[in-house]
């Protein structure tokens, strides 16, 4: 026993091996990266989600979503009022945008800042500067542009009708659109561009799909007007 306990005391104790620095640089890259997967999927979450939910149903109707909108041919017909393209979701024909105005317009209410949420689809045929604007709504996009009221056209209960031109204008207040249109979204057919200002409602994907809907109704029956 005692040799035993003599060969034992004999053997030098070996230190425990030190990890190496690498290994804790490659636990603090890991760390890192999960804690950025978990912000990010928070963000997504919470801030991003109106943006993700914007993006997914841009992509099942075959549309995209647009950083600033700038280079949209659809917007065309606002480029007189230096707009500010909050957001904008864009396609081949269609192009729904929420914009900021600054100035502009024929009334005192449309001049001051505005954001503005419209809608433009791209018509066959052209129409002179034309619209229906809403009576209930105290200002609207439609005053925006510089048109002329023709009161007699139509009851005012619902729409006034304006237009740049007194034919254009009886072709439009005769038309189905009144009828068909919601009395809180305002119409202006601008050259071969319908324009839906749906500023009162949501900018969001239940709207979008009504006014398509809305938009595919009133396309034929504005063709056959004029």
């Amino acid at each position: 026993m005692s040799n035993w306990i003599s060969l034992l005391a004999d053997q030098t104790v070996q230190p425990a091996a030190r990890p190496s620095p690498g290994i804790f640089l490659v636990l603090f890259v890991i760390l890192g990266a999960c804690v950025w997967v978990f912000v990010e999927l928070v963000r997504r979450e919470t801030r991003k989600r109106r943006a993700v939910a914007l993006a997914q149903w841009a992509n099942s109707r075959g549309l995209r979503v647009s950083a600033n909108g700038r280079d949209d041919p659809h917007l065309r017909p606002l480029n007189p009022f230096n707009p500010k393209i909050e957001s904008a979701i864009t396609g081949k024909e269609i192009t729904l945008a929420r914009i900021e105005t600054a100035e502009s317009g024929v009334t005192t209410a449309a001049a001051a800042q505005r954001v503005w949420n419209v809608m433009l689809q791209k018509l066959p045929s052209d129409w002179p500067l034309t619209a229906l604007r809403p009576t209930a709504h105290l200002v609207s996009a439609v005053d925006l542009f510089s048109l002329s009221s023709y009161p007699s056209l139509m009851p005012t209960d619902r729409f006034m009708v304006f237009g740049s031109e007194a034919r254009a204008a009886e072709s439009l207040a005769h038309s189905s659109a009144p009828a068909l249109l919601p009395p809180d979204i305002g119409l202006v057919l601008a050259g071969s561009y319908l324009i839906l200002d749906f500023s009162g409602r949501p900018f969001d994907e239940i709207e979008f799909d009504r006014l398509i809907d809305l938009a595919t109704q009133l396309t034929p029956r504005l063709n056959s007007a004029q």
